[in-house]
C-alpha cells in the first residue's frame, strides 16, 4: 500500500496548538477520559473520501453537554474531536478539548509507526443549525454540512448478496476504527504497554478491553462488551491477533454486532441486522485474515447473519472505507 493520503478535514481548523499526551500514559493522567453517555443522537455524513459521525449528548438541564466528531477517511485514517457544546434554537457552539488521531501507517514497519495519539486542543466554532425532513445542517466555518440520523440511515441495510455484505462490513468497521483510535499507541510499538490490560469506554455504552501477551509474544486480544460509539450499533465479542515481533501472523475469533432502530411509535427498538464477523480460525487456517507487518494481506472475513445467510468478504474490502452505497445520507 502506498503512503497514506492527507485527510480532508476542514474541522481540524478548530485546533489551536496541540500538545501531545501519548502514546504512553503520563503520570497522574487518565488513560481513558471517556465517560459513556448512554443512548444519544448520532448523525452521519458520507462522501467517497470520508465518513463523518457526530454525537450530541442531551444537555439534561445543563447549559453545555458533550459531543464527539469522528471523521474516518477512505484510507481508514481517523480523527476524533471531543469536547462540549452549547445550543440555542438556531445555533450550536462547539468547544473542542481533545483530539485523537490514528493515521494509516500500513506502509511503515510496525516499529516505525506512531500508533494512535491523543492531544489536548483548545478551539471552537459556531454553526447555524436547521433540521428539515430529518436532515441536520450545520452552516459555518470550517464547513460541516448536512447529516442524517445514523439509525435512520442504516434502516434499509440488508445482507442478501455479496455487494450488501461488503457494505455492511464497512459500516461495522466504522465502530471498530473509532474504538481503536482511542486506544493510545494502537497499531504501533507502544501497544506493548497493554501487557497490563486496559479497558476503554464506548462513547455511548459498554467498553473494549485490550491485552497483549508479552514483549516477545505481542499477541493481542480486543474484547468488546456491549460497546457502542454510535446510536443503534453495538459490538460484542473478541478479536485475537497472533503475530511475531515483525507483525506477521493472523487474526482469529468473532465479534458480533447488532443494528437497531427506533420504530417511532414508542415501542421497543427494532433489529435491522444481527450478525457475527469471524476473523479466522484458531490455527490461522483459511479463510483466516493474514497479517504481514501488522497489515491485513490475505484471507477473508466471515460475515454470518443471524437470519441464516453468510458471506466471505475479502480482506481488501476494508482497504477502502466508503459507505456511500450503504447508507441513506446526504451526499456532500
Amino acid at each position: 500500500m502506498g503512503r497514506a493520503r492527507p485527510l480532508r478535514l476542514p474541522v481540524l481548523l478548530l485546533i489551536l496548538g496541540a500538545a501531545c499526551l501519548g502514546p504512553y500514559q503520563i503520570i497522574g493522567q487518565e488513560l481513558d477520559p471517556t465517560v459513556s453517555l448512554g443512548n444519544q443522537p448520532t448523525w452521519i455524513q458520507a462522501t467517497p473520501e470520508q465518513t463523518t459521525l457526530l454525537v450530541f449528548a442531551a444537555p439534561d438541564g445543563g447549559t453545555t453537554a458533550p459531543f464527539t466528531l469522528t471523521t474516518i477517511a477512505r484510507n481508514q485514517s481517523c480523527v476524533i474531536l471531543t469536547g462540549t457544546y452549547y445550543a440555542t434554537a438556531t445555533q450550536v457552539f462547539l468547544s473542542s478539548s481533545l483530539r485523537y488521531v490514528l493515521a494509516n501507517e500500513y506502509n511503515l514497519p510496525v516499529t516505525s509507526r506512531d500508533g494512535a495519539q491523543r492531544s489536548d486542543v483548545d478551539g471552537g466554532a459556531t454553526y447555524t443549525t436547521s433540521v428539515d425532513g430529518g436532515i441536520l445542517t450545520l452552516t459555518g466555518a470550517p464547513p460541516l454540512g448536512s447529516f442524517a440520523s445514523f439509525p435512520v440511515a442504516l434502516a434499509n441495510l440488508e445482507v442478501t448478496n455479496q455487494a450488501q455484505a461488503d457494505c455492511v462490513l464497512r459500516v461495522f468497521q466504522l465502530s471498530v476504527i473509532s474504538s481503536e483510535t482511542r486506544i493510545l499507541g494502537f497499531n504501533g510499538p507502544a501497544i506493548i504497554q497493554y501487557t497490563n490490560p486496559a479497558t476503554f469506554n464506548g462513547v455511548l455504552s459498554g467498553d473494549v478491553n485490550i491485552g497483549v501477551q508479552s514483549l516477545f509474544k505481542p499477541n493481542t486480544t480486543l474484547t468488546y462488551q456491549q460497546f457502542s460509539d454510535f446510536a443503534g450499533f453495538v459490538l460484542d465479542g473478541s478479536q485475537y491477533s497472533q503475530t511475531d515481533l515483525s507483525g506477521d501472523g493472523y487474526i482469529s475469533s468473532t465479534v458480533a454486532f447488532q443494528m437497531t432502530r427506533d420504530p417511532g411509535d414508542g415501542g421497543p427498538l427494532q433489529t435491522v441486522i444481527a450478525a457475527q464477523v469471524g476473523y479466522g480460525n484458531a490455527d490461522g487456517s483459511p479463510p483466516s485474515i493474514l497479517l504481514n507487518a501488522g497489515t491485513p494481506s490475505g484471507g477473508s472475513y466471515q460475515l454470518s447473519v443471524d437470519a441464516g445467510t453468510s458471506f466471505l468478504v475479502g480482506f481488501d474490502v476494508l482497504n477502502t472505507i466508503d459507505v456511500t452505497a450503504c447508507v441513506s445520507t446526504p451526499q456532500q
